[in-house]
């Protein structure tokens, strides 16, 4: 890329090379300082120098009202505005290794889950068994201090559509959201954040929903 730009200039470059970028941005589906600290490193080798956030969202203000709604991961959104959403509050993660002092805590947690009726995710990599559960079933074999998380599943009707968790990931972080587990299995989609950034998320995916409609509503005209 060419050095001596200016930031105005720069900024353009990098969201026009960034297919994600222009869908999130034309869309207001992101949070321009979190998509500027992002970028910053890139924005600050094609200037040159050392430039502010703030600078970079003032830019991408300026670079937002320019664009008409764009769409490039129509598969994904059309996917996202028919599927069902389904969300766990009171999860907590537990990481206990496969070793024979932990035998009888594992066995008492594999028979719990095959008792209560309830939605649970077991890892396992052979080294160390990951349990997702609800809090209230954990703690009776756990006694360890466990972070509590949110959970939200993305049930869709057919198969994931490809790149789905990739597009996610990406969209969360432009949202300055950090999931501790992208986890995909059959034709859904389970995301495990932070407990207080729980309802963001939501908010983002019911967005992303929304702006189907538009999507829709514009390559009808």
């Amino acid at each position: 890329m060419s050095r001596g730009l200016s930031i105005q200039q720069a900024v353009r470059v990098i969201i026009e090379e960034n297919p994600l970028y222009v869908t999130l941005l034309s869309s207001g589906l992101v949070n321009l300082s979190a998509l500027a600290r992002s970028i910053k490193p890139l924005v600050d080798t094609m200037v040159g120098k050392d430039t502010k956030v703030f600078t970079i969202v003032k830019a991408l203000e300026r670079i937002s009202v320019n664009y008409k709604l764009v769409n490039e991961y129509p598969d994904i959104v059309k996917a996202l505005s028919s599927a069902e959403i389904i969300t766990y509050s009171g999860m907590g993660e537990v990481e206990i290794p496969l070793t024979e002092e932990n035998r009888e805590k594992v066995i008492k947690l594999r028979d719990l889950f095959s008792t209560v009726n309830t939605h649970f995710i077991v890892l396992n990599d052979g080294n160390k068994m990951h349990v997702i559960a609800p809090l209230m079933y954990i703690t009776t074999v756990c006694t360890e201090k466990i972070t509590e998380y949110g959970m939200v599943r993305i049930m869709f009707a057919e198969k994931a559509p490809v790149g789905i968790v990739t597009f996610l990931v990406q969209v969360m972080k432009s949202n300055q959201i950090t999931a501790k587990h992208v986890l995909r299995y059959d034709n859904d989609i389970y995301i495990i954040v932070e407990r207080e950034k729980t309802p963001l998320l939501l908010n983002i995916i019911e967005r992303l929903r929304s702006v189907s409609v538009l999507y829709q509503s514009q390559a009808s005209k």
